[in-house]
């Protein structure tokens, strides 16, 4: 089997506002750590895949597109075997997105020429090696949603439910040693909300910790379905707390660690991949709210908030009643697939995708554009940021409308069969 890696510093030069938060409107102070963008390229019995990580919030699709174009062209690989994925991070630069500030981010180029300079590099980087598979499990997250007597409001919910699977790919060259390893959990990077400094957040400290340990290799951390969780060191005392670094490092830590035990004492499948891979794209239904309930309600909001919804309304007529999602499947074996998806992921869609799949392994994998939140039914009836107000947020006139799950599940299952 033949491996390419590589990385490449995508912190900005010049200073932006910061990503993630609408009320953060001020430039960067500067820089605690750096970010990245990360390509794996995979060749095994003439079938590939490749993966492209940015730590970044999240970004359109069409960053996707330029990227995966030239990666197609430089690496001979069909785009539908090229999957990009965000960390999220909430310490990040100004992007591109339908939810965040009114006009575009001045490091769009900036961003697709690194990326493309990293596709290049990772040329220079094969080697041959073995692929491995295992999974664990940590407590590091906390469901986000707590019902109150005035609906579910963004309180740490600790009976709530918990994606707390880790799943791990080790990658080794042919003298044993660890050259990659992909990460993969669930949770919102969002332990450094007060702070004015770039970061990659819990998911870069993690990359950096585990590439201490094994010299030579590359982290690449993949995010799973984090819209409705948090990290549990958030949370203090009923509400959310904005974190240090250094708490930032103790959490970061505990993750390593248990990645670290994982490697040296779980048995792991020796995976021999004959990758098929299709790409999809859902139409996701919206309940367009009452135009005038909408218009009393402008007054509720200011600053971008306000300006956002205000550009709804103008445009009231012209909004279209759905969310086109990208979403794809690969299939590693028959006990081992990738299904992910665009959007913000809650952690119950992912479980009714995983359905799909049983009795396979999976590693889902959300975050590859820049949407909104993608609920489950449960969750639109619940109502609260993830069911009702997020689709209004990023610009549709209303809520999801329900029946999205049966919608994603069907669709899944589909596409499974055409693999």
């Amino acid at each position: 089997m033949i491996f390419a890696q590589a990385r490449e510093l995508i912190t900005p030069t010049i200073r932006t506002t910061m990503s993630g938060y609408a009320s953060r409107t001020e430039e960067f102070k500067g820089i605690h750590d750096d970010l990245y963008v990360k390509t794996i390229y995979f060749e095994n019995k003439d079938t590939s895949l490749m993966l492209i990580t940015f730590d970044l919030c999240h970004y359109l699709y069409d960053l996707n597109d330029a990227v995966m174009k030239y990666a197609s062209e430089v690496f001979d690989i069909s785009c539908d075997s090229i999957i990009v994925n965000y960390s999220h991070t909430h310490a990040g630069p100004k992007i591109t997105s339908a939810t965040e500030r009114d006009d575009l981010s001045p490091l769009d180029g900036f961003f697709i020429e690194r990326a493309k300079a990293c596709i290049d590099r990772a040329r220079l980087n094969t080697f041959e090696g073995t692929m491995q598979f295992t999974d664990t499990s940590g407590h590091w997250n906390v469901n986000r949603r707590l019902s109150t007597p005035e609906g579910f409001k963004m309180l740490p919910n600790h009976d709530g439910i918990t994606d707390d699977e880790l799943n791990l790919i080790v990658v080794r060259d042919m003298e044993n040693n660890i050259r990659t390893i992909l990460a993969n959990y669930s949770c919102h990077p969002v332990t450094l909300s007060g702070t004015l400094f770039l970061s990659a957040e819990f998911p870069g400290r993690l990359c950096q910790l585990l590439e201490a340990e094994y010299y030579g290799s590359m982290v690449f951390f993949l995010q799973g379905a984090a819209g409705n969780l948090r990290p549990l060191v958030t949370a203090d005392k009923g509400h959310f707390k904005a974190c240090s670094f250094r708490e930032l490092d103790e959490f970061s830590s505990v993750m390593a660690k248990e990645v670290i035990r994982t490697i040296h004492s779980v048995p792991f499948d020796v995976i021999e991949p004959e990758f098929s891979t299709i790409k999809f794209k859902l139409q996701l239904p919206i309940e367009p709210i009452d135009k005038a309930l909408y218009e009393k309600g402008l007054n509720k909001y200011s600053g971008y908030l306000k300006r956002r919804m205000d550009e709804v309304f103008k445009d009231w007529d012209k909004r279209v009643d759905f969310a086109e999602i990208h979403c794809g499947i690969v299939r590693f074996t028959d006990d081992l697939y990738l299904p992910y998806m665009g959007g913000e992921i809650v952690y119950e869609v992912k479980q009714i995708v995983n359905e799909v799949f049983a009795p396979a392994k999976t590693i889902f994998l959300g975050y590859q554009e820049a949407m909104t939140y993608i609920p489950s039914d449960k969750i639109i009836d619940e109502g609260g940021y993830e069911g009702y107000d997020a689709p209004i947020f990023a610009g549709f006139r209303g809520p999801f409308r329900k029946g999205i799950d049966d919608i994603i599940r069907n669709a899944f299952i589909e596409n499974l069969k055409k693999l």
